[in-house]
């Protein structure tokens, strides 16, 4: 172990003495009775000490009704609770439905499990979860949320909720008004793009969107304290923003002096302006920012940012104007250290970043480098595994918070533990799960859980049975078959890079539409990632499991989740047929392929419609949840409206539908009327071999996220009796 990885694990992992020991196994009691509805009180919590090379370990022992739970930190004891739960009492927990159907009396193992990891960091979140996934969750949701990710291992998150108060108080303390700075911001779903150095607060073309209020930053700022106390608490180290440089346009008109070069746009958005890092006013901006920060969240170990995100290596001496790179990074460094001795400056393995130049400017001893996307571009192994920085393997799977039965369980299954003792690892130090978004796929998230506890390569087959054995809580052939199918296809990718496309084939109906259909998403795959006839018969095994388990959350997630992408899978096939009717010249081909596109359209809405976790009513009363005045509600609502379509304005073209989803209303409100109104006027156009083609598709979107369309925000109707009727329908006209 490093000198780094042994020094955080030293520091972080410390046992607790006294007071603060007795409130820290209150605090992972609590978790305990939350995460299980009941029966904290048959555990009891001990602390382990770690044998050399340990980073964390806990021990299952006990006996029925008295279980011993001892960990190395709070962490390692909720991960020995997760462990338990799925190995020694078949359960299970999800972001997407439990199985709790647990005894009265809680079993015990056999004998006494010690797991341990070398794993010092077990990092949470991409910066996009907080527009994707989480814009809008209220002290509910985090409380869930932070509990199952302390037992799934995770000790560093990132946690930006409320950060942006950070921003206001820096810019308003320098002199530039409130207005000004509150209209710089972006509001809460945008917002990761802004921490990334991407985008601004926009102008609404549409005048439905107003600027970040006061009372909206008070209200953000006060449920990120709550987080952040709570990370603390289960014994999550909190990841905070960086200050690296991102300041607003009106600074650098205050500044004339200073070296505050304008950056070019991002996806038609306008970035921040950048304050040169080397400059004098940066670290009297620094200073103030991490004050603020500090004043209201604390200081923490980690802080994360990066220097020029997402920008080419042909951009790069244009955005830097004349600036030297590792001298400003050297500055970054340097302030954070002021305000934060000893503080970790986390960076992202992401296209060309970290550049070398950063890499060898800065003390490796404080920098951590997530390789966002170890399973597929494999970035440590071009850079020599970040040149002899500390980094963590990392897994992106999900882009745009998009929906489709997707994942790459065969890398992180079967290479991560090889990577894990090759001699090219480098400093490798931890492991980072940071998809767009979150809350779905979740035996993407079971798998990524368990991992860093596990030294063994993992016989996917096996697991993926026991894993449907605990989701549903019993041994059911027809479920076993299910999952055997779902493993050959949506979740047996395996590494090709990102030639072959982001993510999952995406819906079809969230396309644009056309006769040449790729991706509704500019990088999105352009082809299957699959054979969908091998994948058609899982619904057929999901609806035979038998009846105890079809009132579990989690069989109706999932039986919602395979109806719904044999839907999708339908539409792409009928759109081959749509495609080859038209050339064909043959309207009552065209015609029939037409309506039955539409209907497996209508079908999706119908099985969607069934769950709450696939409402876009209650996206958008998420949202709206959080205004206290007309006008709030209405720039929310255009904000949580607009990402998951034309993503901002219609400027932010590369983007559209970057975000789109499988939505109950999204899909008959939206995505519906543009096939209509291609579908009605192809026909006419069959003559001169040309489909129709329209150039306002992002108009109407904003014409429709204008709408303020009412949305159910409550599931209806019985998800089996849905999916049995569909499928029958299906068997009855086959393609």
């Amino acid at each position: 172990m490093g000198t780094l990885a042994a020094t955080l694990s030293t520091t972080a992992l410390r046992p607790l003495t006294g007071v603060a020991a007795a409130a820290q196994q209150e605090a992972v009691s609590a978790a305990i009775g939350r995460l299980l509805g009941r029966g904290a009180e048959q555990f009891v919590l001990g602390h382990l000490d770690r044998a050399p090379g340990e980073a964390e370990a806990f021990e299952i022992a006990g006996e029925p009704g008295r279980i011993t739970l001892s960990g190395s930190s709070p962490v390692a004891q909720l991960s020995g609770l997760h462990w338990w739960l799925k190995h020694v009492a078949g359960g299970h927990l999800s972001a997407n439905g439990d199985q709790l159907n647990l005894p009265a009396v809680l079993p015990a193992p056999d004998g006494p499990v010690r797991m341990s990891t070398e794993m010092t960091e077990r990092y949470a979140y991409n910066m996009t979860v907080f527009g994707y996934t989480a814009p809008y969750w209220g002290w509910s949701e985090w409380e869930r949320e932070l509990d199952r990710q302390a037992a799934s291992g995770t000790n560093r998150a990132l946690a930006l909720i409320g950060q942006d108060a950070v921003w206001y108080d820096t810019f308003v303390g320098l002199g530039l008004s409130d207005l000004d700075v509150r209209k710089w911001i972006a509001l809460p779903a945008h917002q990761p793009w802004q921490w990334y150095g991407g985008i601004t607060g926009y102008e609404d073309p549409i005048g439905m969107a107003g600027p970040m209020t006061a009372g909206l930053l008070r209200r953000r700022r006060a449920l990120g304290a709550r987080i952040v106390a709570r990370m603390r608490e289960l014994g999550i180290t909190p990841v905070f923003p960086a200050f690296v440089g991102h300041v607003p346009s009106v600074l650098a008109a205050q500044h004339p002096e200073a070296h505050v070069p304008a950056q070019r746009d991002y996806a038609g958005q306008p970035r921040p302006h950048w304050l040169d890092c080397t400059d004098p006013l940066y670290p009297v901006v620094a200073e103030r920012f991490y004050r603020a920060q500090a004043q209201y969240f604390g200081t923490t170990t980690h802080y994360s940012n990066d220097l020029f995100h997402e920008v080419g290596d042909d951009e790069l001496p244009v955005l830097l104007d004349g600036a030297n790179l590792a001298d400003a990074a050297r500055a970054v460094q340097a302030e954070l250290e002021r305000a934060v001795p000893g503080a970790v400056w986390v960076l992202q393995g992401w296209q060309a970043n970290p550049r070398r130049e950063v890499v060898d400017a800065v003390d490796k001893h404080r920098v951590l480098v997530l390789d966002l996307d170890s399973d597929d571009a494999r970035k440590w192994e071009t850079t020599e595994a970040y040149w002899g920085a500390p980094w963590c393997w990392g897994t992106i799977q999900n882009f745009g918070g998009r929906l489709g039965m997707f994942g790459n369980l065969i890398e992180p299954g079967r290479t991560l533990q090889a990577v894990r003792t090759s001699e090219h690892r480098g400093w490798m130090v931890g492991t980072a799960m940071v998809l767009e978004g979150i809350h779905h796929n979740p035996v993407v998230a079971d798998l990524l859980a368990e991992l860093p506890w596990r030294h063994d390569q993992v016989d996917l087959e096996s697991w993926v049975l026991g894993y449907a054995r605990r989701r549903y809580g019993v041994d059911d052939p027809h479920a076993a078959r299910a999952w055997q199918i779902l493993l050959r296809t949506a979740y047996s990718y395996a590494s090709t890079g990102h030639t072959s496309g982001e993510g999952p084939f995406e819906t079809p109906f969230a396309l644009e539409p056309t006769l040449t259909p790729g991706s509704a998403s500019m990088w999105g795959p352009k082809t299957w990632r699959y054979d969908p006839a091998e994948f058609q018969p899982c619904l057929g095994e999901l609806l035979a499991v038998r009846e105890s388990a079809r009132g579990l959350a989690t069989y109706r997630y999932d039986l919602v989740d395979v109806t719904r992408q044999v839907l999708a899978n339908r539409g792409r096939l009928l759109l081959e047929q749509i495609a080859a009717a038209y050339r064909a010249g043959d309207r009552a081909q065209l015609a029939r392929h037409c309506k039955r596109f539409l209907r497996a359209l209508d079908l999706t809405e119908q099985v969607l419609a069934t769950h709450e976790q696939w409402l876009l009513g209650r996206w958008v009363a998420q949202a709206r949840s959080w205004g206290t005045t007309a006008q709030e509600r209405r720039s929310l609502e255009h904000d949580a409206r607009s990402l998951v379509t034309i993503w901002s304005s219609p400027a932010a073209h590369v983007l559209r539908e970057y975000a789109n989803r499988d939505w109950h209303g999204l899909l008959g409100s939206y995505y519906k009327p543009r096939w209509q109104r291609f579908f009605n006027a192809l026909p006419g156009t069959i003559a001169s071999g040309v489909p129709p083609r329209f150039d306002d598709w992002a108009r109407r979107g904003e014409e429709w996220i204008a709408s303020g369309e009412e949305h159910a925000t409550r599931p209806s109707g019985n998800t089996y009796a849905v999916a049995r009727r569909i499928a029958d329908e299906l068997a009855a006209d086959p393609l």
